[in-house]
């Protein structure tokens, strides 16, 4: 009945009306639904990502920031953990590689700002040790990867990245496969999760140069 109040061209007008209403009203709710999937999205895989990272091996030390200062000035702030995994740092890194030397730590830190990983170790642990990180190394093409012997340690082995840092001592002359392979899972959990992204192949410097 209500419809012969109306001419043809203003009903058409009506219903034409409603169905953009219609229309805009099904993609507010697809636009609604999709923001809560992709929010619930993000928040599982943040979550995941967090879980994941608390059954890494290590422990996470508090930032004490990124300051660059000489090789032989004292850090604005104490470093949070030995080796230092954040803090005031040498303004240059070193080429990533193997030494066979000890490396002031302030270098290695601005590796560690880029993403990288420093293998430290006591001087006094077996050659076939040594060895065994090695391997790890190439096991990974070398990639983001600093190695030397530390005698500031105070455990046998630190692997570290920034503001986390696993350590253990030794129990034989071989690491063992769980050592190796939490090792490896250290690795490939933090390698650039540094402060800066550099590429692998941006060359830093010779330590021997500049110590």
């Amino acid at each position: 009945m209500a419809d012969t109040n109306f001419s043809k061209g203003e009903l058409k007008k009506i219903r034409a009306t409603d169905a953009l209403k219609r229309k805009k009203l099904k993609r507010i709710i697809w636009i609604i639904a999709v923001v809560v999937v992709l929010a619930g999205g993000i928040y599982w895989i943040v979550r995941y990502n967090k879980e994941k990272k608390a059954n890494l091996p290590g422990i996470f030390y508090t930032d004490v920031g990124q300051d660059h200062i000489g090789l032989n000035d004292a850090p604005p702030k104490p470093y949070s953990s030995n080796p230092p995994s954040s803090g005031g740092h040498y303004g240059q890194w070193a080429n990533w590689g193997v030494y066979d030397y000890e490396v002031n730590d302030k270098i290695f830190m601005h590796n560690l700002e880029h993403g990288g990983i420093w293998i430290a170790y006591r001087p006094t642990v077996s050659p076939p040790i040594i060895d065994d990180l090695k391997g790890i190394v190439k096991e990974f093409g070398g990639s983001k990867l600093v190695m030397a012997p530390r005698s500031a340690n105070d455990a046998d082995i630190a692997i570290v990245s920034w503001a986390r840092v696993f350590k253990f001592d030794v129990s034989g002359k071989n690491l063992t496969d769980s050592e190796k392979e939490q090792i490896r899972a250290f690795y490939r959990g933090f390698k650039n999760r540094g402060l800066e992204f550099v590429p692998d192949t941006m060359p830093g410097v010779d330590p021997k140069s500049i110590q």
